[in-house]
């Protein structure tokens, strides 16, 4: 592989062994018994047909399906899901909230939409209850096995995932925080494994801030996540995924963030931080296992992450850890939404633990020169903390990189480019000159609106979507459930597009956007045409109304004419 200044000495460990490795692979169907109520509205109400919600049961049936057509399946050891235990949940999280995921399957609907409403990016339904401890038992499953060298290395195919669980909430699709529980387990309840050390590697495009939180202060757990930060506009928000969020006490210098500037981070990109932070720290931290919170939603063509890593890119990452821990690996899955992404990104990975083949492939591009950047910085705040960070990286290393340019395009962007760039450089610019001051926009503590852009985290989102707000919108038939993920979501998929411009006689104005790729493909024709039910055709038609825009018959003639013709 072309490597570009990348350390190669880690390169497959035994794929010349004639010896089989024993991988175990743990799948349970009732794991897709948890689905947002939502995406069973169209079944009742045809007039509410919406896209399924990104973290739906499709996710693990298309892994599982991959698998098994591809033969993979048949090389592991494969293992029903198994439930956890209270007991070992109570290692990370508190009674109360488990509680709530204990008991909210058996309550009514109405009830589960009132406890979801309660935190961000979370649904409910009676399948919750039973999939979340399928999920975090799985983890604890597989784990003690790779511990006890029943298994060379495992990955569970489990959902909801779990990164993003706190100590006492659910949040971001999170449940329990699957891969915490599974560490403590094997720390605090498993002494007689051996296990003193663990290194946690977190690549979900999104910071994992429950598992942060849970071992901020315990030296026996090395957490690394790499991740898309956008200046803490990125979901989860806030400042715990910057690079300076190191630990603290007996564990200070032992939480690792990599936190990217921007989108489209693709295969150079991350094995430049695997080859000087990730490698360089686990080789001098000596974990006696690894746990990888995996997450594909960094993945080539995923809706959410805006990322672009490979199957081949998620191949190397691993089989640059495999040296580690004599190859004792669980991983365990966490996000990743498009569905042909995140099961050829899992069999890539399964195929580096079976270790039957090498990894085979090129690598064509540098690292942004914000990745150094970032690299750089990360090494710095912790040099004092690993020697092997103290070293500076030689310019040779560091100069081969790729200018960061800013496009207007899809977030969704395969490999294949079905979105090139087809926006003149004048028009770039002049969208570029209405998009600044938006992007500008900053809450002051006082009334108005300073154009300064902001580096911490945009305030608004969290003093927002603690109020309830009357959103002013004729034509929107949103929930206000979904109305206040878009104000609370920050930068993330479904909920980037909003933004706020101040007050005006003391009432929150905010107003929404979409990228030129969206426009185009309404103009293409692509997009399907339908009428409006009933309910909705009301609210536009009184908006217009009561706007002075039209008269009643004139818009519902135009209504009726609108469905009919293309943009």
């Amino acid at each position: 592989m072309a490597s570009y200044g990348f350390n190669d000495q880690y390169s497959s460990m035994a794929s010349d062994s004639s010896e089989r490795r024993r991988v175990g692979l743990i799948y349970d169907e009732r794991m897709c018994l948890h689905s947002d109520p939502n995406d069973l509205l169209p079944l009742v109400k045809p007039d509410k047909a919406r896209e399924p919600h990104p973290e739906c049961p499709d996710r693990i049936r298309a892994i599982w399906n991959k698998l098994h057509s591809s033969g993979i399946a048949q090389r592991c050891v494969v293992m029903e899901g198994k439930e956890v235990e209270d007991k070992h949940i109570e290692l990370v999280h508190t009674k109360k909230h488990i509680n709530l995921i204990k008991n909210v399957s058996s309550t009514t609907n109405l009830r589960r939409e009132e406890l979801a409403n309660k935190y961000s990016s979370i649904y409910f339904n009676e399948g919750s209850t039973e999939a979340a401890y399928l999920a975090a038992g799985s983890v604890i499953e597989v784990a003690e096995k790779v511990a006890e060298g029943e298994l060379d290395s495992a990955f569970a195919i489990v959902r909801p995932p779990g990164h993003h669980a706190e100590e006492n909430q659910p949040m971001g699709f999170c449940l329990y925080n699957n891969v915490a529980i599974a560490t403590r387990y094997l720390l605090d309840n498993r002494p007689d494994l051996g296990i003193k050390k663990i290194l946690i590697v977190d690549w979900d495009v999104h910071h994992g801030n429950g598992t942060q939180k849970m071992f901020w202060k315990d030296p026996r757990v090395l957490f690394f996540s790499v991740h898309r930060y956008d200046s803490g506009t990125f979901y989860p928000g806030g400042d715990d995924g910057s690079h300076v969020m190191t630990g603290d006490g007996l564990g200070k210098g032992y939480n690792i963030n990599v936190p990217w500037e921007h989108d489209r981070c693709g295969d150079a990109d991350y094995l430049a931080v695997w080859d000087h932070l990730l490698i360089p720290v686990a080789k001098e931290f000596g974990p006696d296992i690894i746990l990888i919170s995996a997450g594909f939603d960094a993945a080539i063509g995923d809706p959410l992450g805006g990322c672009r890593v490979s199957p081949y890119g998620y191949a190397v990452m691993l089989n640059k850890l495999l040296v580690f821990a004599r190859g004792k690996i669980v991983m365990a899955l966490e996000g990743g939404y498009n569905l042909d992404s995140i099961a050829n990104s899992v069999q890539a990975c399964i195929e580096v633990l079976l270790q039957q083949k090498p990894v085979i492939g090129t690598l064509e591009a540098y690292p942004f020169e914000s990745t150094w950047r970032v690299i750089q910085a990360v090494r710095k705040e912790l040099s004092s903390f690993w020697k092997t960070l103290a070293e500076r990286l030689p310019e040779k290393v560091t100069s081969m990189r790729t200018p960061f340019i800013q496009v207007v395009s899809s977030d969704s962007e395969d490999e294949y480019d079905n979105f090139p760039n087809r926006v003149s450089q004048d028009l770039e610019k002049d969208i570029d000159n209405v998009i600044q001051p938006f992007s500008d926009l900053k809450v002051n503590d006082g009334p108005g609106i300073t154009s300064q852009a902001s580096i911490i985290s945009h305030t608004w989102r969290a003093e927002l979507s603690k109020i309830d707000i009357w959103y002013a919108a004729f034509g929107s038939n949103m929930k206000l459930s979904r109305f206040l993920c878009y104000i609370a979501g920050g930068q993330n998929g479904w909920y980037h597009n909003v933004l706020y411009l101040g007050k005006e006689n003391g009432i929150p104005i905010l107003t929404m956007t979409c990228q030129l790729s969206d426009v185009d493909y309404f103009k293409s024709g692509k997009a399907s045409m339908c009428k409006p039910s009933k309910e909705y055709a009301n609210t536009l038609i009184r908006g217009l109304v009561e706007g002075k825009q039209l008269t009643e018959e004139e818009a519902t003639s135009y209504i009726q004419q609108a469905t009919n013709r293309p943009l």
